[in-house]
């Protein structure tokens, strides 16, 4: 009886602990310009980056402008596979988790295999390329190239 309660116990701390270190993770990988003036970080970069991280199932940032002839870098920092697949997927109306179709253009589709894996692609035309995460819905950004 006495080892119920321990393993109680230790569950709501090993919640706070992995909650704790989520937040210092999410505050770390925040640094930016705009976090030390105050303001909101934007989830739009410039021309000046051109790469993409991917964290806790997202693309950051949902939208890059870079210039023609300009590589991006995608960096997968979770530690499970990712991809990074151009195209456009549909979702089942009344369920947005539920892909209905997917349709990949085959410009670029690159496996990420966990922590520390990257991918690049150069792109040589203007235009908006929308691309997801084959594995994961909602997964979905854009790059705009001018």
């Amino acid at each position: 009886m006495s080892a119920k309660p321990t393993r109680f116990r230790r569950g709501p701390l090993v919640t706070a602990g992995t909650l704790v270190a989520g937040s210092l993770l999410v505050a770390a990988c925040g640094g930016s310009s705009g976090a030390a003036s105050g303001k909101k970080a934007t989830s739009t970069s410039t021309a000046a980056s051109s790469s993409v991280v991917i964290d806790t199932f997202m693309f950051s940032p949902k939208t890059l402008h870079v210039k023609v002839g300009d590589t991006v870098t995608w960096t997968n920092h979770d530690n499970i596979l990712h991809t990074v697949t151009s195209g456009t997927r549909d979702y089942a109306p009344g369920d947005s988790g539920h892909v209905a179709a997917t349709h990949k253009n085959g410009i670029f589709d690159m496996p990420l295999d966990g922590k520390g894996a990257t991918g690049n692609h150069t792109f040589t035309t203007a235009g908006t390329f929308h691309y997801f995460c084959d594995r994961h819905p909602g997964m979905e950004a854009d790059v705009e190239v001018s």
